[in-house]
């Protein structure tokens, strides 16, 4: 636990540094008038892209208490909306928001959810957002494959595309860990036997029949989520909904900020193509990745320095104000009790 702090202190540093960086380069070519803008913002339109943000987090809780109760046990949907801000938070101080699905599993482990369940929910509810995700960058690429939305850069067309391909095969392996019962028993069989071949087991019989059994519980549970069709059609639903209302916060930005250039389904897809960039970065946040394809593809859009202040501001809703929620709820959350 002192290590995993450490890891937390340190990659919130590197945020730090790379902010820094990132502002100086923001405002270092107009640094009156982008203060400005943002500081004459209507208060309105910043309120009501915070709760945009906000209204997103709850209906990602939504589907986690969903399949919670699929899944047949118990947890109030106030906990689940909770665990969804803590989740936010280790998502946001983690490289490739790497941090959240273990937490995940924790904090359910918390709410007296077996492991073994916990992870089949949290891989359940992963899956289910991936589909949404690539739904949603389906949606984006035809659009701008049909009305041109953005002028031909080879470059960033590639990276989009391969960004793309990487979310699915990101689902593709995870649906083979929770569905793949004959792949997954063949790849942890021969783990445990190099692991033997190289002394790190001493026991690879009694290891093989513990994995074998906990893989067995772990696949009975798993297979649920084919039972549950319903709940699996309504769960992309409900991120998808909540998907398009967090790509349509930069909407909300802009008309905080008087500019009218950009409509809500320009919005959609330009944010899309935004989240696609930065998930090639390495540091917590794709900060440094995000800010860069904000600028490049709202810049088709908005031109001068309302550009770059409406980059700050949005960026300070969804990921910085995005941490402080995620720690407001950590700080309070409240372990389940033993009855």
């Amino acid at each position: 636990m002192k290590k995993k702090k450490v890891n937390i202190v340190i990659n919130i540093f590197v945020i730090l540094v790379v902010l820094s960086i990132v502002l100086y380069f923001s405002l270092k070519d107009d640094y009156e008038n982008i203060i400005n803008s943002i500081f004459n913002m209507d208060i309105r339109f910043f309120i009501l892209a915070v709760i945009l943000f906000c209204f997103y987090r709850i209906l990602v809780g939504v589907s986690n208490y969903n399949l919670v109760r699929a899944n047949g046990e118990r947890i109030s949907i106030f906990k689940a909306i909770q665990i969804s801000f803590i989740i936010l938070f280790f998502n946001g101080v983690t490289p490739f928001a790497g941090g959240g699905q273990p937490m995940q599993i924790y904090y359910l482990h918390n709410e007296k959810i077996g492991v073994t369940k916990a992870t089949n929910i949290t891989l359940q509810n992963f899956i289910v957002y991936q589909i949404s995700l690539i739904l949603v960058g389906i949606f984006a690429l035809l659009d701008n494959y049909f009305f041109g939305l953005f002028p031909n850069n080879s470059l960033i067309k590639r990276l989009v595309i391969l960004g793309f391909v990487i979310n699915l095969l990101v689902l593709v392996v995870t649906y083979i860990l929770s569905f793949g019962k004959k792949t997954n028993r063949f790849i942890c069989n021969r783990g445990i036997s190099l692991l033997a071949r190289l002394k790190f087991i001493k026991n690879p019989k009694d290891v093989r029949n513990k994995l074998n059994t906990y893989l067995n519980k772990f696949h009975s549970n798993a297979v649920l989520l084919k039972k549950k069709k319903g709940i699996v059609i309504l769960n992309i639903f409900v991120n998808i909904l909540g998907i398009v209302i967090l790509y349509i916060v930069p909407y909300a930005v802009f008309k905080g900020l008087n500019v009218n250039d950009v409509n809500v389904l320009e919005s959609v897809v330009s944010t899309a193509y935004v989240m696609t960039i930065g998930s090639f970065v390495p540091i917590p946040g794709g900060t440094g990745g995000i800010e860069y394809g904000f600028i490049f593809f709202y810049g088709h859009l908005v031109k001068g320095s309302i550009l770059n202040a409406a980059m700050l501001v949005w960026r300070f809703i969804t990921y910085y104000l995005g941490i402080i929620f995620g720690a407001l709820a950590l700080a309070c959350y409240r372990k389940k009790e033993r009855k």
